[in-house]
């Protein structure tokens, strides 16, 4: 008998060491909320748009999605935060490509495109030009004409000091010679109020920021960056590019979701079936009709290869047109 409680007892004491060393059992993905940090202040079109996507994003992956405004360095700060967040699929950038590029171009910023991994993206727009309809022009080149006979007096502003916008006029410069000066703004909301009250010849921001007063015929669109055949408002549907005008420049923004490197393979494809379904949802959807586009979709390596090409363009075009400028 003595024998037997020996024996049990050992036994019992063998099968707790073992319990003892397994590691508890790994909750499984998502056990908790996740946060879409966004570089920009609330209210603006990224912020707008990575709003109704996690809301989206919340029914399709089951678990709340919160979105987190980090500001600071022209989009840098919110989107370095998240370059050296801890890969697991809790922590999520939703950026513009020409945002991220763009800041690659114009500041030595403490990131590459490397240090991301890519899952998609869901949502382009074009960039572009704008007047007031006091200021008489119905294209773009009603306006270079103007400048032309006035040179120097005329103005075309950029939404941003620093950025896409600010590429784009000055790419529409370099390549027609223009006669005109650029004016830069501090962002959105600036330029938009410059805008309504006439303050410049014309402007340069990313579409459809400034639709409802297209629609109620305050602005006019000059042309476009790329082709607005998807825009919902059917009367800009034929407005003509920088291309078709000669001009070899394509200027849009695609926003998506990046990730910290080595995000694990397993949580990248449950995250990317996920906003899959966000993207095609009735929820994005009806945004998209709202907003003035449809959502669109982009596996994570094409849309990695976009900004990669964004940058090259946009390097070259500073190379070309800004560098060269007299300081």
């Amino acid at each position: 008998m003595r024998c037997l409680k020996y024996c049990l007892l050992a036994a019992f004491l063998s099968l707790l060491s073992v319990t003892a060393g397994l590691s508890p059992a790994k909750a499984a993905y998502p056990s908790e909320p996740v946060r879409i940090i966004v570089p920009w202040p609330a209210g603006g079109g990224t912020d707008s748009i990575a709003r109704a996507f996690a809301a989206a994003l919340e029914k399709s992956l089951g678990t709340t999605v919160l979105v987190d405004n980090v500001v600071g360095a022209g989009g840098i700060t919110g989107t370095f935060q998240v370059a050296k967040a801890k890969p697991d699929g809790y922590t999520l950038l939703l950026q513009g490509s020409s945002d991220v590029t763009t800041a690659m171009v114009f500041q030595n910023t403490p990131f590459t495109l490397e240090d991301f991994d890519y899952l998609c993206a869901f949502y382009s727009t074009p960039t572009w030009v704008l007047a007031h309809k006091d200021r008489g022009y119905t294209t773009l080149k009603d306006f270079l004409d103007a400048a032309e006979k006035n040179p120097g007096a005329l103005t075309l502003a950029s939404a941003t000091p620093a950025g896409a916008q600010l590429l784009f006029a000055a790419g529409i410069h370099g390549y027609t010679g223009g006669k005109f000066r650029i004016v830069p703004y501090q962002g959105g909301g600036p330029f938009r109020k410059g805008m309504l009250s006439n303050e410049v010849d014309a402007g340069i921001v990313h579409s459809p920021i400034m639709l409802p007063e297209v629609k109620d015929g305050l602005i006019r669109v000059l042309a476009t960056g790329q082709p607005l055949d998807k825009i919902h408002y059917e009367p800009l549907r034929q407005t003509i590019t920088l291309k078709e005008m000669g001009i070899p420049l394509e200027v849009g923004i695609t926003r998506g979701i990046m990730l910290p490197k080595g995000t694990p393979p397993e949580i990248r494809a449950k995250l990317l079936e996920a906003c899959k379904q966000a993207a095609a949802g009735p929820i994005f959807t009806d945004f998209g009709l709202q907003f003035g586009f449809s959502p669109v979709w982009m596996e994570g390596a094409d849309f990695k290869n976009l900004l990669v090409e964004e940058l090259a363009t946009f390097t070259n075009v500073k190379q070309k047109f800004v560098d060269t400028q007299p300081k």
